[in-house]
């Protein structure tokens, strides 16, 4: 009987310091770099979060039908396949190991109830254990072709060891043959992986048009080839849990929805049992519209792992790591460089199909470390042009409400930078849509990165000497964030009565309350020695307030005539005629 894998549960490699995403042991087991040896009494079990098969989630999305565990191990023991339902937890399958691997037949998923199945492996003798396949013998349901699609700029560590351990994976497992393809387009047009040449790995070179114009180049490329019916969009600053992409084909070959998209969960690199986010809600109508799911899980929670959790419904998802059926649209990304390029695909034509699974996951270093006051340049025009694209009931008041907050928090936080970075990505999104198409990206980006305020940095001796503050309880934050108003930020304070004591707050804050009575602030990492200071400045502070209101003023008297605007260029901005004028070098629309 012909068997199609689904899904490898694998045992961590040496070194991964969050073993416990991989295998739960029990008694003498000793690991080495791709087998662990278990002495009798010893037990091993893929009851985590990389190791269960979500079997409900599968029955849910694909049209999977019969499941064989296949356990690779050797020695003497036993296998046990272990169902868990609402909590409970029985054995459903079991089988004797031997001097070879050995398939245990576990049924039909859609005949079962099954939640999430894992292997339980029993030793009574010397055993070494592998890994676990699950596998089916049902037909696969889409023909599936993934390219890989990596933009990477001047990130050789990350980018080199990602692209081969996947070829690596590719050329070892017969499954992914033929299967997966590695395109890198690369933007700082020195990139090397010594590699012979061959169909599996492609590079090609590209201007510093961002992330956008790293994938978009990508998708063209691609559509021109004619032979991925997948696309991957993944960054070049993650470490990726190679596996991904054993059930990322799987799910697309097996797909009910023939246009089913593929998210990984993002983990963080610093604390690597903690989830950072499994896709995401967009609310247009809130300060902060980005809604992570799943935030701050922790993955080593054995009862968060064993829960049938039903799937969430997306409003987009990040391009570290998700996959698409090439056809589902035409569109190329918007050419806004930074920051919210994958939010605007995702609205308008990923993120209602997209489904998450444990396992496909990568690591990725702590954004705070990454955001700076040009961050917030992309961010304010960005997701302005985001909103006005998708949203019917958007009105320039959603939006001069956002803008109006989010300056607030900044100067009387001391974050004249950033407010002066937000202030200018509105006056570019008020600049209309033939603006964006003839910016030149490049130039504008290496313009914004001078920017030397409010970057996270190693601190100095004598500021990472400064002790971390206790965080005052929650009412009396709120107090001074109220009283910050009438008091305009502590300005209407008498000098005397404020303090120069250096007080310290989160790297992603705006500590309002606690400007309100300090000269300066120390914005730092909770966990690294980095960070930067803030101190109050009177006549910034005039200044910019007076542009945050002629900023509003001109929003106010222009917007309907730029929903308009945008609307109707929309097409030409993400065509690829538009897009390869910039691949040029020359201006995506004539100048008149």
């Amino acid at each position: 009987m012909t068997q199609f894998l689904l899904q490898r549960s694998m045992l961590p490699v040496r070194g991964m310091v969050e073993p416990l995403l991989y295998v739960r042991e029990v008694g003498s087991v000793t690991r080495g770099d791709a087998t662990a040896t278990l002495a009798a009494g010893a037990e091993l079990s893929f009851d985590t979060s990389f190791g269960v098969f979500h079997a409900g989630r599968w029955r849910r999305l694909t049209t999977v039908d019969a499941i064989v565990a296949r356990v690779v191990a050797t020695g003497s023991g036993r296998a046990d396949v272990v169902s868990v339902q609402r909590g409970r937890e029985h054995v459903v399958a079991c089988a004797s190991l031997g001097a070879q691997p050995v398939d245990i037949a576990v049924g039909s998923l859609r005949d079962s109830r099954f939640g999430v199945l894992y292997v339980r492996i029993v030793a009574t003798g010397p055993c070494d254990v592998q890994r676990v396949e699950w596998r089916t013998s049902t037909p696969s349901s889409h023909d599936v072709r993934l390219s890989l699609s990596i933009t990477t700029f001047n990130r050789q560590a990350y980018v080199i060891p990602t692209v081969k351990r996947v070829l690596s994976l590719v050329r070892s497992l017969s499954e992914l043959q033929g299967r997966v393809r590695v395109l890198v387009v690369d933007n700082a047009n020195n990139v090397n992986f010594e590699e012979s040449p061959s169909d599996d790995l492609s590079v090609v070179p590209n201007r510093n048009l961002g992330g956008a114009g790293g994938f978009a180049r990508g998708l063209m490329w691609l559509r021109e080839q004619g032979w991925a019916t997948h696309v991957l969009f993944m960054d070049d600053d993650i470490s990726l849990e190679t596996e991904a992409l054993v059930r990322t084909v799987a799910l697309f070959a097996y797909a009910r929805d023939p246009q089913m998209c593929v998210h990984g969960a993002m983990l963080s690199e610093e604390r690597q049992w903690m989830q950072f986010e499994a896709g995401s809600k967009y609310l247009w109508r809130s300060l902060y519209p980005l809604r992570a799911l799943g935030q701050e899980d922790d993955l080593r929670d054995r009862s968060l792992v064993l829960r049938d959790a039903k799937e969430k419904r997306f409003a987009y998802s990040a391009w570290w790591y998700t996959a698409f059926p090439i056809g589902i649209t035409k569109d190329n990304p918007l050419p806004v460089f930074v920051r919210g390029d994958d939010v605007a695909f995702g609205l308008m034509h990923t993120g209602r199909h997209t489904v998450t699974l444990n396992g496909i996951a990568v690591w990725h270093a702590d954004f705070h470390l990454k955001n700076n006051p040009s961050s917030l340049f992309y961010e304010m025009r960005n997701f302005a042009t985001i909103d006005t694209l998708v949203f019917d009931r958007h009105r320039w008041w959603h939006l001069g409400q956002r803008f109006l907050a989010l300056s607030f928090r900044n100067l009387f936080g001391f974050r004249y930078a950033s407010a002066e970075y937000m202030i200018r990505g509105m006056r570019a999104y008020l600049a209309g849509p033939q603006a964006l198409a003839e910016v030149d990206h490049t130039a504008l980006h290496d313009e914004l990165r001078q920017v030397t305020e409010e970057k996270p940095a190693p601190l100095s001796p004598d500021h990472a000497s400064v002790v971390m503050s206790t965080p005052l309880p929650k009412p009396v934050r709120l107090i001074g964030f109220v009283l910050s108003l009438p008091f305009v930020g502590g300005y209407l304070i008498p000098k005397s009565l404020r303090s120069r004591e250096l007080r310290t707050a989160p790297i992603d804050s705006r500590a309002v309350g606690l400007a309100l009575r300090h000269e300066q602030i120390l914005y730092r990492h909770d966990r690294l020695p980095e960070g930067f200071v803030c101190s109050r400045d009177g006549a910034r502070f005039r200044a910019l307030w007076r542009d945050v209101f002629g900023v509003l003023f001109e929003l106010a008297r222009t917007y309907g005539r730029l929903k308009r605007e945008y609307r109707a260029a929309y097409p030409a901005l993400v065509s690829d005629e538009a897009w390869q004028r910039r691949f040029d070098g020359v201006s995506a629309v004539p100048k008149r």
